[in-house]
Order: C-alpha cells, then structure tokens, then sequence
C-alpha cells in the first residue's frame, strides 16, 4: 500500500481542537501551535528498546525513524516523572513546535507514551502534525486487563494479536489467556502430547497452539508492554484432560504428578520475568471426577512457586485459607479475602451484557471499589467467555462488544472512578440532566471518535445513545397474562386508572438505547415489582418520510448459556409477547434462524438472536414527529425485563423528545 494512502486511512482528522484521547490523561495542558513532522522522524535515545514502539507509530503514518545523537525532532528520556500512585507506567509527554519530549522512569511509560502520540496525531496539508500539548499521566491500578477463553472456542493467533494490539492502544496491560477448558485442552504438550488428540475434543477438533505459537504471542505481548497470564483450570473444567488421558480421579497421585508435568513443560516456555504468574484456575469443581481434598491447592500452588512465579486463582474457587500470598481473581458477587492480593472481575463478563449497557457500567464502575489500587487492590481484568460453541471465529467480537467494553474499562483503569456509584448507574444511564449523564456524554463523544478513526474495519456494536429520550409507565398487573392490554394501547395519556390503581409515567427520565426496567443482576433500575407490564414512550422527528434502519430488541441473551435466548416461535419478537408500534402500525419481528421447537443446547451456535448480530429492523418514518410506543411485559420466570430501540442509519436531522404530544 503506498505510505500516502495508508496515511490517510490512519490520519482521517484535520488538525484542529485538541484531538480526543482515550484514556483521558490526568493532566493535560493544551498549547498553541503544532509540531510537524518530515518524512523522516530523528529520534534521540539512551535506551534503544524505548524506542521501538514509536518507531512502529511512525511506519504506521508512513514516516521512517532514524536514530541520531543530536538534533532530534523526538526524544525519548529516562526520568522521575509525576506518578502517585507509583506503579509503572506513568510519563510525561511535551510537544512544542521545536521538538517532543518524553519521559518516563521505565519502558511500559515510553510505550504508553508512544499510544497517547498515536491518537494524537493528525494530517495538515501531507504533512503529519501533532498539536503543542503538555501531559502528565499516570495509571491508577497496575494491573489493567483482558480475559479471553480458547478454551472453549479456539481463536487463531492471528485473531489473538488483533485483540492484543487494541488492548495495547489503550494502556491495558495484561492479557489472560485460558487456554483450557472442557470442550479442548488447547497447547501443545511433549510430555503428555496425548493432551491435544483430536479424539480429546468436542469442538475444533484438533485446533490448539504449538509451543511456537505460544512462544510468538508472549514475545508479541512484551513488545506491547503486555504480560501474559497463562490459564492451566484444574481441577474443574478438566473434561477434555480426562478424556485424553483416561483420567478417573483429579485428586489421585498420578493426576497431579501429571498436572505438574504440563506446569513444568509451561513454564519451561518463557523466563519467570518474561512470564511471572501462572493462573490455577480452581472455579466450578463439579462431579465426583473433579473432586479433590484440602491438599490439593496447596500442592498445585507450591509446585508454580518452585518454578518461579506466582499464583493466581478464581474466587469463588477452591481455597487455601493458609495461603495469604495468592492473588485472588474476583468474579460474580465474591469479596476480597481479608489478606490476599486481588483482582476484580465481578460484573466484568461481556457474555451477560449489552453492548449499550456494557459502556454505562465500566465508565461508572469502580474497579476493587476504590478510588485507585495498592498492594492489594491491584485492578481489574475484562472477561470473555464465549461458552456457547461458535462456527466462525470472529463472530465472538460479533456477538459480544468487545472493543468498546475494552476502551471503557481502559478509561476506567488508567484514570481510576472517582466515587462507588453501588451499581446504580451499571445497568441504566444516569437520568438526563445530572453531572453524571454530562459525564458520560463526553466520554460517549470520545468513544464514538475512536470507533471512526481506528475501528471502521472491526466489530464495534455502538452508536449514539444519549440523544434519545424515553418515558416509561408501569409495571400494570398482568396476572400471568402477558398478552393482556391496558389502556396505554388506546390512548395517550398522563394517568391511567386500572383496577382502582392510579397509573402515572415515571418521573424519571430515560435517554439511551437499551433501557434495564429490572436488570438481571440486581444492579439499578427503576421496577421493584416481579412482574408486569410497562410501556415506553419515545417522539422522533424525522426531516423527511424514510424507511429507517433501527436496532430493536426486547431481551438480551447471556452468549454464556443462552438465558434470555428463549426458543422464538416465528411472528414474535419474545415468548414475552412484547411489539414495537410505530405510528400505530406494529413492526414486524425478525424471521429468527434458530425458531422453536429447535432444542437449544450449548452446542447450537447464535445465529439472529440479538438485535446486534442481526439485520436491523426497518421503520417507517413520515416528515414531521413519529410515536414510538413499546410494549415490554415480563413474567417472574423470564430473564430480562428490558428493551432496545434505536435509529442506526443516517439520522442526520433527527431529535427525539419523551412528550406525550411534542409541538
């Protein structure tokens, strides 16, 4: 490709307003003027690894960096710099006309550094540019991550690193890798190579990585200033272990000579520095062939020791209460120990969330739930788990909102949030109005810039919300009939009286895309009842008669085990008989690809289930306002009490109002 075009492709903003940067850098100066650069880039440096990721910014831009002794237009310094938190990272980053400047006390800094340049930069007249800006920066917690299961559905390493290079762009720092799990055991072994026999495998049979795929992603990580966490689960999720080896019992002699066989062969992979930590695993022990005695963790845990690194395990997990020294990783409701190191993963599991839902709860909540991390509170790591069995590898970014789930907990991690919100605002954007929506309208700006300057080519399920404005009444008693109507389908109006009850719209005001009515997981929302019926009301204003695209849906499926995901029967959009009615005409739901009475089992993949994986809807829009009016009723068996609803074309002179009659 010629470096003009690749360019521009990269460089798609005229320089101008202080370009937006993800994370926010704590502080920030913004000053007059720009620094140009030239074709070729003159770098000054002590330490020459410091430059190689700048260097590989420049080739991206088309630009060749030399290295000069004197006379540099970038150069990279060894420093004390702003850091109080003191963990590694932090930088200081100078740009004047004449030159940049960057400082750091150790690499992963330069290589941060080198990332906040990227997105700094900009195209003015061929000419690559950065504005004359001061930035002090420093992270919060040490340990920013992301969770990927291979486990379950291999994903190449072309797939990995892709991943991996995001995770890099925006300061995360550590990729988790769980590479086993019971439908494969996915790394090659030379003492027990009976471990990756196609014959082991319910899925992709035969797919794992070689010692020198393994070998290529740690370099890979490094290079990025990323530390790669390997994952051996034992001795739960070991199906595919025991199926290959004949294994009858993980808590006998031999199973855990074996186990420490495959530790030994895996840390023999990478150097304790290159590789300081390997994950045991130790959730959902089930079944009599999983079931082990107290000294089995404490066995396990001194063995990864004697190799050189540290030990990691889930909690809730199996337990060693002796053990103050081993790093816990927190998922769904677990606490802290009161000694231990942690790792916060509750509510972090892209498989359960919205792709809407997903930025509201990682920008409001508090990793460790504190302001910023220490020795034990070390930060926080992004999971995916793509449980149900996938055909084509990239339909796990397509089917969860990976990178923008990615962007957020990297603004969440690096800056720290402020105060613990106690999930108030993790389902439901805050209401329209407060500190807290401006808040994330200015992240969602942010977040929206990056999605067209560096993700055009990528799964990014995210559009605009926060111009949207909704008005919800309910929940009306159903009795268990959720096809009963109530007087909201007749008329609009704002009091309803039904069975002696006065009905009145909600005070509070709603204005985003996916609203939670009773979210799953208990966080924040506005319906204490079971069940019931509610109604949301949304005005839209449309400069011309079109056939608008839209998202719409009226559950989420967990892309774990598919609650939420009932069998559709073909003409409805839920076994909730809720509809969508656009100036009184009901919208059509999906013609579903997996329709009842298909069983649904962990090894069907998702085909259409969800409003992000699928073809929009389409809407009819006149000139003037549109009544959008849904009917969302839920029973105390289902799922999800929620709904979606958004234009996803070209909305250029659209407004939205929440009046019953807007003027």
């Amino acid at each position: 490709m010629p470096w003009r075009l690749l360019f521009l492709l990269v460089l798609v903003s005229p320089l101008g307003a202080m370009p937006s940067l993800i994370p926010m850098p704590c502080e920030i100066t913004e000053g007059q003027g720009k620094k140009l650069l030239g074709r070729e880039v003159k770098i000054l440096t002590a330490e020459p690894n410091d430059a190689a990721r700048l260097i590989a910014v420049l080739k991206e831009c088309g630009l060749k960096a030399l290295r000069v002794d004197h006379g540099a237009d970038i150069e990279l310094r060894r420093g004390e710099v702003k850091n109080p938190h003191g963990f590694e990272g932090a930088y200081r980053l100078e740009v004047s006309s004449q030159a940049i400047t960057v400082t750091s006390a150790d690499g992963s800094g330069m290589i941060h550094a080198a990332e906040t340049m990227r997105q700094l930069l900009r195209s003015e007249e061929g000419r690559v540019a950065l504005p004359c800006v001061g930035i002090a920066d420093w992270p919060a917690f040490p340990v920013r991550g992301f969770m990927l299961d291979s486990g379950r559905n291999y994903q190449s390493p072309e797939l990995l690193k892709e991943q991996i290079e995001v995770m890099a762009r925006y300061k995360l720092n550590v990729f988790h890798f769980h590479f086993t799990d019971n439908p494969g055991w996915r790394l090659e072994s030379k003492v027990h190579p009976e471990v990756t026999a196609a014959s082991a495998m319910t899925r992709q049979p035969g797919k794992y990585y070689t010692h020198r795929e393994f070998r290529e992603l740690l370099r890979y990580c490094r290079e990025r200033g990323i530390t790669l966490i390997p994952e051996m689960d034992m001795p739960g999720h070991s199906r595919a272990l025991r199926q290959a080896l004949g294994i009858k019992s993980m808590n006998a002699p031999e199973s855990r000579q074996i186990l420490k066989d495959l530790l030994t062969e895996l840390a023999s992979l990478a150097t304790p520095e290159e590789m300081p930590y390997i994950h045991l695993g130790t959730d959902e022990v089930r079944g009599k062939e999983e079931q082990v005695d107290a000294s089995f963790l404490p066995e396990m845990a001194a063995h990864v020791r004697s190799l050189g690194r540290e030990v990691i395990g889930w909690r809730a997990g199996i337990e060693d209460p002796a053990d103050k020294r081993r790093i816990t990783q927190l998922w769904a409701r677990a606490n802290p120990l009161p000694e231990n190191p942690f790792i916060d993963s509750r509510s972090t599991y892209l498989n359960h969330i919205d792709p809407f839902e997903v930025v509201s709860t990682f920008l409001f909540q508090q990793p460790c739930r504190q302001p910023h991390g220490d020795a034990r509170a070390l930060g926080g790591i992004l999971c995916s788990w793509p449980d149900i069995r996938i055909e084509n590898e990239r339909d796990q970014l397509r089917q969860n909102p990976i990178y923008p789930a990615m962007l957020t907990f990297a603004e969440s991690l690096w800056r720290g949030v402020e105060w613990d919100d106690h999930e108030q605002y993790w389902a439901n954007l805050p209401p329209p109005g407060t500190p807290e929506y401006a808040r994330f309208v200015e992240f969602e700006g942010r977040l929206l810039d990056h999605k067209a300057r560096f993700f055009h080519d990528k799964e990014f399920p995210y559009f605009k919300q926060t111009e949207l404005r909704w008005r919800v009444i309910g929940p009306f008693p159903h009795g268990g009939d959720v096809e009963k109507s109530f007087p909201v389908e007749g008329e609009l109006r704002d009091t309803y009286k039904v069975d002696g009850k006065t009905y009145r719209w909600m005070d509070r005001g709603f204005g985003a895309a996916t609203v939670y009515l009773k979210h799953f997981f208990g966080f924040g929302a506005p319906v204490k009842e079971a069940e019931g019926t509610c109604y949301a009301l949304m005005q839209v204003w449309s400069p011309k008669a079109q056939q608008m695209p839209a998202w719409m849906g009226f559950h989420g499926s967990s892309r774990s085990d598919r609650r939420g995901a009932a069998s559709f029967k073909q003409g409805e959009w839920h076994a909730k008989k809720p509809w969508i009615r656009v100036n009184g005409r009901f919208i059509d739901p999906p013609v579903w690809q997996n329709a009842a009475p298909m069983v649904k089992n962990d090894e069907t993949p998702f085909t259409n289930e969800d409003y992000f994986f699928r073809e929009p809807s389409v809407v009819p829009l006149k000139q003037g306002w549109n009544e959008v009016l849904l009917k969302i009723p839920h029973r105390k068996s289902d799922w999800k009490w929620m709904f979606t609803f958004i234009p996803v074309g070209d909305t250029t002179g659209m407004c939205y109002s929440s009046d019953l009659k807007p003027e």
